[in-house]
């Protein structure tokens, strides 16, 4: 959800405490399973949007909704968030594709090139405003880097996804689910404020709501994927009986012996 100047309607009030909350017993999971040692940057990530709700919420509570510190504070808070989703998606795909060095190694190279893109339109989006308020050229800029990156996100995702599905590759448990969940957010997050809005702007309470209630569901997602990863205990090998093994050990060894026997004349020749 990205900083607003005014405030939330009762509803939103309580779908973002539901995030929240959601949001901290994500956290929770992950060091309770210690995913955070293979998820560093989602930890991040996850500990950065946790950062910017308490920050936003004191300087509001402080400075006001319409003050124009809490209006710095909140989009200096979003940037901050959108570089540490960038780098845990950068982390879904490096985890996915860790088996196939050829594979990332040409991943890298398309999120370098896309993160490159992304701080160009940024760029571009400064470069625009830059003759009116510094306040309007730092909201445009973030909004900007936001909704080139969240394209980004599901566009190299849905690549993700599709060349799993097309070479057989497996995803690991739960990558799929962080996989999916970020892709699915991105989708969202696009058609909000790129197509949607054009013509809806008069029901942007409407459309915030659905972009937080799609966060929810992929907060939900992830903590059940989260929750689903026990550790794997070894399975108890079923051993025979001693009396079969008495009988069948000689032969056993013996075969053992004539295997050992053969080998060292191998490599004595």
């Amino acid at each position: 959800m990205r900083p607003v100047m005014s405030g939330l309607v009762n509803w939103q009030q309580w779908l973002w405490v539901l995030n929240v909350g959601t949001q901290i017993a994500l956290g929770y999971l992950l060091v309770r399973r210690r995913a955070y040692k293979w998820l560093p940057f989602l930890s991040l990530y996850l500990l950065s949007d946790l950062a910017r709700s308490a920050v936003i919420l004191v300087s509001y509570r402080v400075w006001g909704f319409s003050s124009w510190a809490g209006y710095i504070v909140a989009w200096s808070a979003q940037a901050v968030v959108v570089v540490a989703r960038g780098l845990a998606v950068a982390e879904v795909c490096k985890n996915s594709l860790r088996d196939y060095r050829g594979i990332w190694a040409l991943g890298r190279l398309i999120i370098a090139g896309v993160a490159a893109v992304v701080m160009s339109y940024a760029a571009l989006a400064w470069l625009s405003a830059r003759h009116k308020t510094f306040l309007l050229a730092l909201a445009r800029t973030v909004l900007a880097a936001d909704r080139g990156l969240e394209l980004a996100i599901a566009a190299v995702l849905l690549s993700l996804l599709t060349l799993a599905r097309y070479y057989g590759i497996v995803l690991r448990h739960p990558q799929k689910a962080l996989a999916v969940g970020f892709c699915f957010f991105s989708c969202i997050f696009v058609l909000n404020n790129t197509i949607l809005s054009w013509w809806l702007q008069r029901h942007a309470v409407l459309w915030n709501g659905i972009e937080m209630s799609s966060y929810s569901l992929v907060l939900v997602a992830w903590c059940r994927a989260l929750y689903k990863l026990v550790p794997i205990r070894p399975a108890v090998p079923a051993l025979i009986p001693q009396a079969t093994y008495e009988e069948f050990a000689p032969q056993f060894n013996y075969r053992l012996r004539l295997l050992n026997d053969r080998l060292m004349g191998m490599l004595k020749t």
